[in-house]
């Protein structure tokens, strides 16, 4: 109230001293100020109610804004501790599962040393009783329990070729390092999911060292021979005459190479010092085959036919010499075999 009376007062000495009211009466004077006060009062009171509903609208949007913006922030935490919660359960199943496999893999490890170890006890006093026949199959039922079927096919085609050949009293029956090269294949597979990266080559010399470790003293001329001859495509052996053995399987109408008559093959001995070779072709020997061989002789100057149909060299004939012979006869082989053999 003051502050209207003191406004009211303000403006009718003003509105006097500017002659507003010159000419009017005194109460047209008072009338007159008191609506232009009113009409300031009333303006007044509406710019400050308006200010007043501008300023509870902007309170009502920031409250809203601030309720939804803690919402929004609970949610993303909501969000967040489900995330991180689910990444922990994740990350707890990837290491229960890692720790699972390594666990696997240990058990799997035992058992194949084991079963190597077992087989080794059975083979090693080049004896299988009937008991140790039983002990075989169980340690393969053993490793059965974490390996493929196709592994076990194959790892017991090895064993079944390492116990006949000890049954049989082969001559060679202690040199097994090819079938148990071919049995850690498939183990190592079976372990690493994956083919073992053991070079062929590597392998190929490492089998024929322990081959000429294994073979008797006028065989192992023979062992090297075979380290030095290339024959790509060929399948060599030293078979339990202490010959040396290389053939050409011959084709058959599926374009695979068979064991069967057609195959062409030859046979390398060496007695003292002295090298030989025979024909030991399936079936009867074209006379294509046989003309071809006896060129390759003739053309070296190396080997001469003996009355037995046996090709042989003079004794102290240089090893390289018989190792360049007999890689030009198996490549001409190789090459009779894809073209001019009959089918």
């Amino acid at each position: 109230m003051i502050v209207v009376f003191i406004l009211f007062l303000t403006i009718i000495l003003s509105a006097s001293y500017m002659g507003v009211f010159k000419g009017f009466e005194p109460y047209q004077q008072l009338i007159a100020a008191m609506l232009s006060v009113a009409a300031t009062g009333v303006i007044t009171a509406l710019l400050l109610i308006f200010q007043r509903r501008q300023q509870e609208e902007l309170n009502e949007k920031q409250r809203k804004f601030e309720e939804e913006s803690t919402q929004a922030q609970r949610e993303f935490q909501k969000i967040q501790t489900l995330d991180q919660r689910k990444f922990e359960a994740e990350q707890k199943d990837k290491e229960k599962y890692r720790l699972l496999e390594t666990k696997v893999f240990e058990e799997k490890l035992r058992i194949y040393q084991e079963f190597l170890r077992k087989l080794c006890d059975v083979v090693k006093d080049q004896k299988i009783t009937p008991d140790e026949e039983i002990e075989l199959q169980f340690q393969v039922s053993y490793i059965a329990m974490h390996t493929k079927s196709e592994a076990i096919k194959i790892i017991s085609e090895q064993v079944r070729k390492i116990v006949v050949g000890i049954k049989n009293n082969e001559k060679d029956s202690n040199n097994m390092l090819s079938q148990l090269f071919v049995i850690s294949d498939a183990l190592y597979k079976e372990l690493y999911d994956k083919d073992n990266s053991f070079d062929e080559e590597d392998r190929s010399k490492t089998i024929v060292n322990f081959e000429s470790i294994l073979a008797p003293k006028n065989d192992s001329r023979l062992y090297e021979l075979m380290q030095n001859i290339v024959a790509k495509g060929s399948n060599k052996r030293i078979d339990r005459n202490g010959i040396l053995i290389y053939e050409y399987w011959c084709n058959n109408k599926d374009n695979r190479y068979i064991k069967s008559n057609g195959t062409v093959s030859i046979g390398i001995s060496c007695n003292n010092k002295l090298y030989s070779f025979s024909l030991m072709t399936k079936g009867n020997h074209p006379e294509k085959f046989l003309a071809m061989v006896q060129g390759v002789c003739d053309e070296t100057k190396l080997f001469k036919k003996d009355a037995n149909t046996n090709f042989v060299a003079d004794v102290g004939t240089d090893d390289s010499k018989i190792v360049d012979f007999f890689n030009l006869l198996l490549s001409m082989m190789k090459e009779y075999r894809e073209t001019d053999l009959p089918e």
